[in-house]
């Protein structure tokens, strides 16, 4: 088997113009990432949860990518880095050499598993940028010139380098679900037609989790005692906004890499909220009720329930088997916990007149549960 380390100058090369088609992928923290990056790579904001699934066979890769997951690899060679190049062995078992919390590992050798070119950097990121820093970028150094539009940050997938502007609805999530509710994100077969749910899942009392379909079912909203719809989509019609009984939200928001769906956390939480308050249903859905409205949902039970990223999505992925968040937006959810953890610490410390002990703090990265029984809500 061909060796699966790629050099400083082969690299080099390979960014040289025209423009490459190669895919650089960082596997190092978001920290590190837009410190300083190679240029054109795609950060992997991979939490510990998918990390576990994906060791264990139960989660596709493929299906994590944007685009269909069920396409083939594109011929285009992955290559991936580490700040420092990992460890590893010389020949066929290289994968299996990394650590066990390597995500740069454990991604190499399931893209490998799945049919694609799978490399990575001998030397990791410090070598290339001490032997090629002009094509590096910093926090610093501007990516295209003066702009007044904002840059979003990249994140895995294998449209980040092909999609030069957002995707409409047609193009995103009917790509990642056909014409159903949704794939199972934990495998590359769709599941059979029956196995899907008909009808919006509950993930708590009076909050139900859906896809378009859902929306447009008026008969089994008023048996839901649904009277709040949150619209996570663009282009969605509210169909029922001008009878009165129902109180619509619309967040427009495409399942594309470029979206910045943290900025409406906010408002869709009191939304929820407000409905809760009130003891009325409310649906939060987007088109095939997979990402966008799974990412607002995880988002809330953060925030109102407490729970932490892992707990949270693992909570809904019990009630919901078939959701599939984009790696952008689970992203934006690990920059929503972290906030969220910081502002638990400035509570505590203003309420302890900031003597709040340092080893008191909560974790501001992800948590990976301890068990794989049944996740139970805690009602407090």
């Amino acid at each position: 088997m061909e060796g699966l380390g790629r050099s400083c100058l082969w690299l080099r090369r390979e960014l040289a113009p025209p423009r490459p088609r190669l895919l650089l992928l960082d596997c190092r923290s978001r920290e590190l990432y837009e410190a300083a990056r190679i240029g054109g790579a795609l950060s992997v904001a991979l939490p510990g949860l998918l990390l576990r699934r994906l060791r264990r066979g139960s989660l596709s890769v493929r299906a994590l990518l944007p685009g269909p997951p069920l396409q083939p690899p594109p011929p285009a060679p992955v290559l991936l880095y580490d700040q420092g190049g990992g460890r590893h062995r010389r020949g066929e078992a290289e994968a299996e050499e990394w650590e066990a919390d390597s995500v740069l590992g454990t991604l190499l050798q399931k893209l490998r598993e799945e049919g694609y070119l799978a490399y990575y950097l001998q030397g990791g990121f410090s070598r290339f940028q001490a032997e090629c820093p002009h094509l590096c970028e910093t926090s610093l150094s501007s990516r295209g010139g003066p702009s007044t539009a904002p840059v979003p940050s990249p994140v895995v997938g294998l449209g980040g380098l092909c999609l030069g502007s957002d995707c409409s609805d047609a193009e995103s999530e009917p790509d990642r679900d056909s014409m159903s509710c949704g794939l199972d994100s934990e495998g590359a077969t769709p599941p059979l037609a029956g196995l899907l749910p008909s009808f919006p899942v509950q993930i708590l009392p009076n909050l139900y989790l859906g896809c378009a379909r859902d929306s447009a079912n008026v008969d089994s909203l008023a048996k839901l005692g649904i009277r709040y719809i949150l619209n996570v989509t663009p282009n969605l019609p509210n169909l029922f906004e001008k009878n009165g009984d129902f109180h619509y939200k619309q967040i427009p928001i495409s399942d594309h890499w470029s979206q910045n769906l943290s900025q409406f956390f906010p408002e869709a939480i009191a939304f929820i909220d407000e409905a809760l308050s009130q003891n009325r249903g409310v649906l939060v859905h987007c088109l095939a009720g997979v990402s966008r409205s799974v990412t607002v949902t995880v988002a809330y039970l953060m925030q109102k329930r407490h729970l932490s990223l892992n707990d949270a999505y693992d909570l809904v992925k019990r009630k919901k088997s078939n959701i599939s968040p984009n790696f952008n937006f689970m992203g934006q959810l690990l920059d929503f916990e972290r906030s969220l953890r910081l502002e638990e610490r400035r509570t505590r410390e203003r309420s302890s007149g900031g003597q709040e002990s340092a080893a008191s703090d909560p974790p501001s990265f992800f948590t990976t549960p301890t068990s794989d029984g049944v996740f139970e809500l805690d009602p407090t």
